[in-house]
């Protein structure tokens, strides 16, 4: 395998991501804070990126893409209950690649135009992965009756995908991106082409064998995500009483309340001077008068 090296150093950064999400297992406000900064970093990052390249005709069309912007919005705006959405996307896109880039990792150097574009394309997915554990193991618990939300974003997803690919959304997209759309190839069962020899025509029938074992992985992966999240958490509780006293979140809507919080604090404490002034003056009005009757 000519590009060895490049799997050597995606199992090493994901190691690496395990490692930083288990040492912030104790404390939900430094989880939340890197959440948010990791999350916001990526949202600007990739919206200037997309922006710069729609000279080219590139634009966001795989799942990754959609899921920088899906968790950047998510949980910089701070919208708690698609918070779980957002993080099986990261999860997904990042252990996706971190896998991809074990058992064929050529084609992260060889299509990408440029060194930096690799770089950071490795960075940026294994900080997805990191965002996704995070979401996963350290910060809330996450009801199973909101499993639907997933299921409905990804469909959303899919459909956003054929629609780029038949040319109904960007209908100028260039003919490379277009051609190479990993969602796609995930989509009608040909994904195995990047494990299988160049030129090689994946056959019907493992197309479908192929659809059918997304379909029950995707699955398993949703119900664990649920799974895997509520035992934690309850393990988490016992181990660390205190981290479920710290449900503090960091976003957009929590600044806003914040602010309204502390406008109505100022208000109130304004309105309470005011009475106790208003009391004074009416205590003085009364003593003056009981002077003067006397």
């Amino acid at each position: 395998m000519k590009y060895w090296w490049v799997a050597v150093i995606i199992v090493l950064f994901a190691l690496l991501m395990i490692t930083c999400a288990w040492l912030l297992r104790k404390n939900r406000k430094a989880n939340m804070i890197t959440l948010f900064v990791v999350s916001f970093v990526l949202l600007i990052f990739k919206s200037i990126q997309f922006g710069i390249e729609r000279s080219v005709h590139h634009y966001p069309i795989e799942f990754s893409h959609l899921s920088y912007f899906i968790l950047g919005a998510t949980v910089t705006v701070g919208v708690k209950k698609i918070r779980p959405f957002a993080g099986i996307c990261a999860f997904i896109s990042g252990l996706a690649f971190v896998l991809a880039g074990i058992f064929s990792p050529a084609p992260i150097v060889r299509d990408a135009e440029s060194t930096f574009n690799w770089v950071t394309g490795i960075i940026q997915h294994e900080v997805l992965f990191f965002a996704g554990l995070v979401i996963i193991f350290n910060t809330d618990k996450y009801s199973i009756k909101d499993i639907w939300i997933p299921v409905v974003g990804i469909v959303i997803m899919f459909i956003f995908s054929v629609l780029v690919y038949n040319r109904v959304l960007y209908p100028d997209l260039a003919q490379k991106n277009h051609d190479s759309m990993v969602i796609i190839h995930v989509l009608f069962g040909t994904i195995l082409k990047y494990v299988l020899p160049q030129g090689y025509i994946v056959p019907v029938w493992l197309r479908v064998m192929t659809i059918i074992i997304e379909v029950i992985l995707l699955g398993a992966i949703l119900w664990a995500f649920y799974f895997v999240n509520n035992k934690f958490y309850d393990k988490k509780l016992k181990k660390y009483p205190d981290f479920v006293g710290n449900a503090e979140e960091y976003s957009a809507i929590a600044l806003v309340k914040f602010i309204i919080k502390k406008n109505n604090d100022k208000k109130a404490l304004q309105t309470s001077f005011s009475d106790l002034s208003q009391g004074a003056e009416q205590n003085q009005v009364n003593e003056d008068a009981s002077e003067n009757d006397l």
